[in-house]
This record gives structure tokens, C-alpha cells and sequence, in this order.
């Protein structure tokens, strides 16, 4: 008996050390914002335009490529945003989850999170 009891309270404290290990939020990675397509202040408050506007240009219109006012040229993609900040994978969902705002992209894009 005792023996039973004993193998389900490793078995109960085994399953919650593994919860807590899969429960830890990812660190938070640096970005290089010298390659984003508009300063931090500007994406901060404007991300959602961009995105939207890329999306009708970019579906609607068949207009792929944007030009930044330095010239560069880039492509409107979700992966442009990515290629940066999928190193966190909780990039996006922190900042919308503390916005309380649900986010259309994953409609049709795969989420970083779904991501292997």
C-alpha cells in the first residue's frame, strides 16, 4: 500500500515539474530594429496600418514590394516581420495579449506559435 501511495505522489510531482518547465515564458531576444522598415516609435503605433495596407496592396492590387524612404526595396510580407522578431516567439502574442486584441493574421498565415 504504501508503495502505491508513494509512486503516485513522484507520479503527481513528476507530471507538475514538467508543467512548470513547458509553462516558462521564452526569454525576451534583442531585435536589430536598424533593419526594420520604419523606426520603433513609428512601427509601435502604426504596425496595424502597415499590415493592413500591405495586405490590400498586396492581394488585392498584386503590389508586393514596398519602397522605403531610404530606398530600400521590401517585400510585403507577413515573413518580413518574421525574419526578425519570430526569434521570439511570443513577439507578437505578448504585445496583443496585453492589448487585449485578437489578431486576424492567423487566418491565413501559420502562427509562429503552431510554428515547429
Amino acid at each position: 500500500m504504501l508503495i502505491v501511495v508513494l509512486a503516485g505522489v513522484y507520479a503527481f510531482r513528476h507530471q507538475e515539474s514538467q508543467a512548470e518547465k513547458v509553462a516558462a515564458p521564452a526569454a525576451a531576444v534583442a531585435v536589430d530594429s536598424s533593419a526594420c522598415i520604419a523606426s520603433k516609435e513609428y512601427m509601435r503605433a502604426n504596425h496595424m496600418r502597415v499590415l493592413a495596407e500591405w495586405r490590400h496592396s498586396s492581394v488585392r492590387e498584386g503590389n508586393r514590394v514596398w519602397v522605403a524612404p531610404d530606398g530600400r526595396k521590401i517585400d510585403k510580407s507577413l515573413n518580413t516581420c518574421l525574419n526578425c522578431h519570430s526569434s521570439n516567439r511570443m513577439f507578437c502574442f505578448n504585445c496583443h495579449m496585453y492589448a487585449n486584441v485578437k489578431p486576424n493574421c492567423w487566418n491565413c498565415h501559420i502562427s509562429p506559435m503552431e510554428a515547429p
